[in-house]
Formats: structure tokens, C-alpha cells, sequence
């Protein structure tokens, strides 16, 4: 790990964002045995920002066939016992409820997933409301049952890359905040920072919310990726939560729960467009939980407070992840918009990212669908 000022004058690769995107990506890089990389987080500590915000739920059904085969294909790797560093997962499965014709692309998508090897099912209510009892009161026609999902601990997950990255030989630090990228001759040239300066022939921008931000101190204009606030309620213990509940997610309704250290956490699934930033709380948004679980599922009605918090969740226009060379600038690359799935996805992220810098061989309907050139003219 690099303290104070010791940058390095130059590297091959330079990686701006400590998250999921980043870590993940440095780690598989390491893996190919490129490990002239330099991991730069703008905060003190790593995943401070959406990293370490979520909900931690591993969730593999999508409705984007390409997103769903990348987060099924990182969940095999994260239940793989071969690397050093072990990651606690509590595999109490997912139940997704729908319902109307909204419903209709999910069930698809999960039936879809299930011919591709999936073990997921879509089940009658009867089935969910036997899993979780309190869904008796609640309004749904179908539920997919996905017994692979789960709870991760989000933060031996992170660093369970940052480690592997570590240990064979890149570069980590915090506190170092990219004020801009040098440019020479329509290539990356060097990296500019608050510790200093560091030449390097390719930046990855996986700065979450900030990824456009980066993008821009090197002249190039944005994509269309933006942020999103969103909330997360904790209660205190209660009686009636069974802590082997699996995660539960209205998705034609827009809230979920998950039993969380004897009580829930739940969400009412708001997004409202933010700046990358600090996310501050909205009071309100109490409010209108209390009022959306007293409708929709009205065990759950009046539940205490014990904490709350918001963070940010980053996506691009189109809801798939963009990753990849960014055709404008040789050396600029994106590992950017995993928006809601950047837990789930990162091992299948960091590992497409670095095969596609290194020159390795990867599906290349993969690459063309995740691609920044999806955005671009021409």
C-alpha cells in the first residue's frame, strides 16, 4: 500500500476508482500477470462510496440477457473456494414478485435463464407465501424462486480483490483524487493527481458517479451514465422476521426486504438523479416507505427506524454496463455503470475488463453489447 506522496513516475496502467469496478478489475489484471497497475481511490478508505452503500444482495435473474449471463457467470466465480480469501455468504435464495403485464419480461428473462443452466423457477404465490409468511397480504400473479441468491459481506468481497491485486504486486492507494489526464498525440500520456503525477500508456476510469467527471479532464465528452440516490432502511430486531428469509423484490411494485442482524432492511426502490457527491438523507423518504408498505404489504406497516442511509447507484441510458476502450482517446478505458448490480457483476466485470486490455480472447457479442461505442456516432 503507497503512503503519503510516493507515486510512482510511471506505470503501464492506472485504475481510478477503489469499488467493485476497480478493485475487481485490478485483481483479474494481476491474475493475467499484468501487475505494473496503479489503484487510485479518492477517498480514504476503499468502497466508500456505492461499494460500500448497498444492500449486499446477490441477485442473478435480469431482464438484459447479456447482463443476466455476466452476473451468473461472477456469482460461479465468488462461490469459488480456490482463492485465498474467504467471502461469507448466506445463500438463502431470492423470491421475485410480479405481477400484470409488467411482470411479463422478468418471467421470460427467468425461464430464459433456467434453459441457460440457472436453478430458478417460476413459481405460484402459494409457493412464495409458504417460504416468507407474511407475503399472504401482499399482491402478486408470479414469483421466481432463485435458491443461489443471497447476502454477501459486501466489504471481505472488495477486498478480497484489492488482496489478490496486492499480494502479486499492484499498487494500491487512497486519498489520491485525479485532477486530470495528460494527452499526447490522440493517446493517454499520464495521470495527474493530488499526490502528484504519473505517466501510464492506459487509464481505466471506474470511478463510479464520477466516471464522466474523469472522462472529462481528459477532454472527452460524456456518455449518457448517470447517478442515482437511493435509500436503505434498517429496523431494530423483530419477532416475527425469520432470519432464513430469503431477499424479497416486489418488482412490479418497486420495494424489496431482506432480514438483516434479526430485523429487515427494505428499500422503496426511489431514484432520483444526483451528482456524484456527497448523498445526503431525505427525511420524506420515511414518509412515503411507511405509506408504500401500509398498501402494499401491511405486516410490514409502522416498523421502527433503527438506521438509515442513501447512496448512489450509476447506469447508463440503456441500463447495461459500459465497458471497454473508449474509441476517441487510445488508452482511455471504461469499467463504469453497473448501476444496482456492481457486487453481483464484479468478478465477471473485472475479468472482461482485463482481458480486453491485455488483448485475451472474450466473447465478442459481449464486448460489442457493453461496449462505449454503443454511444458514440459512427
Amino acid at each position: 500500500m503507497l503512503t503519503g506522496l510516493d507515486l510512482p513516475d510511471r506505470v503501464d496502467i492506472v485504475v481510478v476508482g477503489g469499488g467493485f469496478a476497480g478493485a475487481s478489475t485490478a485483481c483479474h489484471l494481476a491474475k493475467l500477470g499484468v501487475t505494473d497497475v496503479l489503484l487510485l481511490e479518492a477517498s480514504e478508505s476503499f468502497g466508500a462510496a456505492a461499494s460500500g452503500q448497498n444492500a449486499s444482495m446477490i441477485r442473478q435473474v435480469a431482464t438484459d440477457p447479456c447482463t443476466g449471463a455476466m452476473l451468473r457467470s461472477s456469482v460461479a466465480a465468488i462461490k469459488d473456494d480456490d482463492w485465498g480469501f474467504p467471502v461469507d455468504v448466506q445463500w438463502s435464495g431470492s423470491l421475485l414478485l410480479v405481477h400484470g403485464e409488467r411482470g411479463i419480461p422478468v418471467v421470460e428473462a427467468a425461464r430464459a435463464a433456467a434453459m441457460e443452466g440457472l436453478d430458478c423457477a417460476v413459481v405460484p404465490p402459494m409457493d412464495a407465501r409458504k417460504r416468507v409468511s407474511i407475503l399472504d397480504a401482499v399482491r402478486f400473479d408470479q414469483a421466481i424462486w432463485t435458491p443461489g441468491d443471497g447476502i454477501a459481506d459486501v466489504s471481505a468481497l472488495l477486498w478480497r480483490y484489492l488482496n489478490e491485486a496486492r499480494i502479486r504486486g499492484v499498487r494500491l492507494k487512497t486519498g489520491c483524487k485525479v485532477t486530470g489526464i495528460e494527452v499526447d498525440g490522440g493517446k493517454v500520456a499520464a495521470v495527474r493527481t493530488t499526490s502528484g503525477r504519473t505517466a501510464c500508456r492506459f487509464v481505466v476510469d471506474a470511478a463510479g458517479a464520477w466516471a464522466g467527471d474523469v472522462a472529462m479532464t481528459a477532454g472527452l465528452g460524456p456518455l449518457p451514465i448517470a447517478a442515482y440516490r437511493r435509500h436503505l432502511v434498517v429496523t431494530p430486531p423483530l419477532p416475527f422476521v425469520d432470519p432464513a428469509w430469503p431477499l424479497v423484490w416486489h418488482l412490479t411494485d418497486d420495494w424489496y426486504f431482506r432480514p438483516e442482524v434479526g430485523g429487515l432492511m427494505l428499500s422503496a426502490c426511489d431514484q432520483d438523479l444526483w451528482p456524484a457527491g456527497p448523498v445526503p438523507r431525505d427525511p420524506a423518504i420515511l414518509e412515503r416507505l411507511a405509506e408504500l408498505l401500509a398498501a402494499r404489504c401491511p405486516p410490514l406497516a409502522d416498523l421502527p427506524v433503527k438506521n438509515w442511509w442513501a447512496g448512489l447507484r450509476t447506469m447508463a441510458s440503456d441500463g447495461r454496463f459500459v465497458i471497454g476502450p473508449d474509441p476517441r482517446l487510445q488508452g482511455f478505458f471504461w469499467v463504469a455503470g453497473l448501476g444496482g448490480h456492481g457486487m453481483t457483476g464484479s468478478a465477471s466485470v473485472g475479468r472482461l475488463a482485463a482481458l480486453l486490455l491485455t488483448g485475451g480472447l472474450t466473447d465478442p457479442a459481449a464486448v460489442k453489447a457493453m461496449g462505449p461505442q454503443r454511444f458514440l456516432p459512427g
